[in-house]
């Protein structure tokens, strides 16, 4: 050490003495900032895993944050100083907004009966709303109480009401008040919420299908309704394959047209349906390989750094079948321009965890596997097709 670190040699000193049997420090570096930051270079005597451990323990004493990161044979190991201090819940604020929801919801799944209450024809929309709801928390409380497991400082659910719009909901969502420890918890907690809502979605799916009604738009549609077209929601691999589960036949049958009807009172299962079908949607939506959705978090554990390269291709694929359905005429194509836009809007680079040097193990690259396997089958590419009343 020489003197060029001035005012920071004792602290260094400190910080360098934490990793005396745990690092043989080949290189010392002192980066400029608001908080100095001090950056360590060798080779460690133990497991990247164990020793980040014993690294953060102690680095924490003194009052700074351990990132840990390997560069072929050569490991940093970076000190930051401040510690992530736990903050009050507001859980009113998380009730309020859920509450709000559920409204927006409601409303958004609501049938025009003739001759009803504002009541009735807001209870009518309850199917719908438990049904999309139940999802949606599954979905947060899966990702909430992984993090919990792993001690991360998380918050419950955020519910986005979102009045006036064909689900009544921007979805949900939790935030992370630090970063990511090391990759498997990186990989558990972003691979939960998936997980959690694609296995209360598909059950709900099945159910619905069971009591809803198949034919073509114009046996369906009240008497006197004078319409040319009907907008009918896209086909996924397991929409296609849960309708043929069911009815026995693909659909919508290419010859007649006819396909299931999800609007009531026709088909009462129907609302429940549409609400699996959506988040299914949501769940292949969070799935894409990019910054900090799911499965931004799933590729960057499975891939490290070279997740960035496939962020990018999944945004440049995204807003080429916006263009593509734009060039086709249907009306879905803002939907993947938009999310391209917002994919290079809140960033494509995933950031790294604490631990960047920790590895995941093949169990769980299995199931990053079988989680590429989910996004493939609920990926809807087309989500909206018009369709002539005939």
């Amino acid at each position: 050490m020489d003197d060029s670190f001035g005012t920071f040699s004792p602290i260094l000193d400190r910080l360098r003495s934490q990793l005396g049997d745990l690092m043989a420090v080949e290189r010392v570096e002192a980066q400029q900032g608001a908080e100095p930051a001090f950056a360590f270079y060798g080779r460690l005597y133990d497991d990247p895993d164990r020793a980040f451990e014993r690294i953060s323990e102690r680095f924490a004493a003194l009052g700074y944050i351990a990132l840990l990161s390997r560069q072929k044979d050569i490991y940093q190991v970076i000190a930051v100083r401040g510690m992530v201090r736990a903050q009050a819940p507001r859980s009113w604020v998380n009730l309020i907004l859920f509450l709000a929801t559920l409204l927006t919801v409601m409303l958004a799944g609501a049938a025009p009966l003739p001759g009803g209450t504002f009541l009735s024809v807001l209870l009518s929309g309850l199917p719908f709303a438990a049904a999309l709801m139940g999802i949606l928390l599954a979905h947060e409380l899966a990702h909430y109480f992984v993090a919990r497991r792993y001690g991360s400082p998380v918050s419950l659910p955020y519910f986005i009401p979102m009045p006036f719009s064909i689900l009544g909901t921007m979805g949900a969502v939790i935030f992370q008040r630090a970063p990511m420890r090391d990759r498997k918890a990186l990989f558990d907690i972003g691979i939960a919420g998936p997980l959690g809502g694609f296995v209360v979605a598909v059950p709900l799916l099945l159910l619905g299908l069971l009591f809803t009604r198949v034919g073509r738009p114009s046996d369906f549609l009240p008497p006197g309704e004078q319409t040319a077209i009907v907008f009918q929601e896209g086909n996924s691999l397991l929409y296609m394959a849960a309708k043929y589960v069911i009815f026995g036949r693909v659909l919508p049958d290419p010859v007649t047209g006819e396909d299931v009807w999800l609007s009531l009172p026709a088909s009462p299962g129907g609302p429940v349906v549409f609400a699996a079908w959506a988040g299914l949607l949501v769940t292949a939506l969070n799935l894409l390989p990019i910054g900090q959705l799911d499965g931004g978090h799933v590729a960057y554990a499975l891939l490290g750094r070279r997740a960035w390269k496939l962020a990018y291709l999944a945004i440049g694929l995204l807003g080429a079948l916006g263009v593509y359905l734009w060039v086709m005429g249907n009306p879905a194509w803002p939907t993947w321009i938009i999310w391209a836009g917002l994919g290079l809007l809140f960033g494509p680079r995933h950031p790294p965890p604490l631990n960047d040097a920790s590895r995941i193990g093949p169990g769980r690259t299995v199931l990053g596997i079988l989680m590429v396997i989910i996004w493939f089958v609920t990926f809807v590419p087309v989500p909206l097709m018009p369709v002539p009343v005939r």
